[in-house]
């Protein structure tokens, strides 16, 4: 085989690295249009099968799409719901939790000036000069928070629209992945898109299922322990525990921090006891059976795309970028000359997710048998 010549080779390197360069560039700039779809069609993979099901009954794929996502909306209403009723209630003990803070604070500054044997002039004088410095950035503060949370009003209208529409025009979508490429590779771009829905419905719905599993116990466990917010605790651990590594330590510091505004110090070291034995359980026992590990990028990975999403997209990122590194790597297991890196994302001795049974004309629709399956 003839080497290559060096100046191709740095040539196409050149090339790759601006590439990136350039992708990353777009999906930290359009992030604000690219999130709600890259949610939307997570959402939209989940719906399908019921949005197939609905199809069967007679209803036509514009009302199925409708109701399926009604369907998921309403869903998602009750779950905010019930996590609004608790925050309120939990409101009530907010200045028994200030009050906690500073008394830890005005230990903490004691500790320095024992240790340290520093004078507390010097550290009165320095928080003076931080939350000086806070104040006068206070502006700045507030438009980003209200920016965030008009942003996230925004999402929640739009990531709904975006999903009925990917849900109404899903047989265009698939028609257009199939006529974009060379008619001989058909079989590879359908065989992708197969795996991709496979994966990725199998991913989202095993979260729920982990999540309200680890929600249960959670509940439980606090109830045990008469912890006075138990449900709320509960439900934002598990909420927490979806974000891989990272997710378990922001649990234990809101739960052990909350605790100990309302309970003794037991209780707040039962909690921790609690929280740690479910992560356990779940990692050990209910994520590999429940997700199934579908999802097979190692844990390197797995970690990197979870900081690179924070520093892109903040924290939808930490979660969106998972799944994207799975469908990144059933493409790169797809194309011959992208093997070496499907290998390099995927575990020790992995392989490519399982076949459905099912073939894949029947899998973005349920009806009209004789069109052309691409189209459907």
């Amino acid at each position: 085989m003839a080497l290559q010549h060096p100046s191709a080779f740095y040539d196409k390197l050149n090339r790759s690295l601006i590439s990136i360069v350039l992708i990353f560039l777009i999906l930290f700039w359009a992030q604000h249009i690219l999130i709600p779809v890259a949610f939307a069609t997570l959402f939209a993979l989940l719906l399908v099968t019921l949005c197939n099901f609905f199809e069967r009954l007679g209803i036509s794929r514009g009302l199925s799409a409708l109701f399926s996502t009604l369907l998921f909306i309403l869903a998602g209403t009750v779950v905010l719901f019930f996590i609004s009723t608790q925050i309120a209630a939990f409101k009530n003990d907010l200045p028994k939790l200030t009050n906690l803070l500073l008394a830890g604070l005005d230990q903490f500054q004691a500790w320095i000036v024992r240790k340290f044997n520093v004078s507390t002039y010097s550290i009165d004088e320095f928080i003076h000069s931080a939350t000086t410095k806070a104040l006068s950035n206070s502006t700045s503060i507030i438009e980003t928070t209200v920016g965030t949370v008009s942003g996230a009003l925004i999402y929640l209208v739009l990531i709904p629209i975006y999903t009925m529409l990917l849900l109404y025009y899903r047989g265009l979508i698939v028609r257009f992945f199939v006529t974009v490429f060379h008619p001989k590779h058909t079989g590879v771009v359908m065989g992708v898109l197969l795996k991709v829905r496979y994966v990725i419905k199998v991913y989202i719905l095993g979260l729920f299922i982990e999540m309200a599993i680890v929600a249960v116990m959670n509940c439980t466990g606090f109830l045990l322990l008469g912890v006075k917010y138990a449900f709320l605790l509960g439900v934002i651990a598990a909420l927490l525990n979806v974000i891989p590594y990272l997710g378990i330590f922001t649990a234990c510091a809101i739960s052990l921090l909350v605790t100990s505004t309302t309970n003794t110090p037991g209780t707040v070291a039962g909690v921790g006891l609690v929280l740690l034995v479910v992560h356990l359980i779940d990692a050990n026992i209910i994520l590999p059976k429940v997700v199934g590990s579908k999802v097979k990028i190692n844990v390197l990975v797995t970690l990197l795309s979870v900081l690179v999403g924070s520093a892109l997209w903040g924290i939808a990122g930490m979660f969106l970028f998972i799944p994207i590194a799975a469908v990144l790597k059933i493409i790169f297991d797809s194309v011959e000359e992208l093997k070496p890196w499907g290998l390099l994302l995927g575990e020790e001795a992995s392989s490519v997710a399982p076949k459905p049974a099912r073939k894949w004309k029947n899998l973005f629709s349920s009806k009209n048998k004789k069109r052309s399956p691409a189209v459907k």
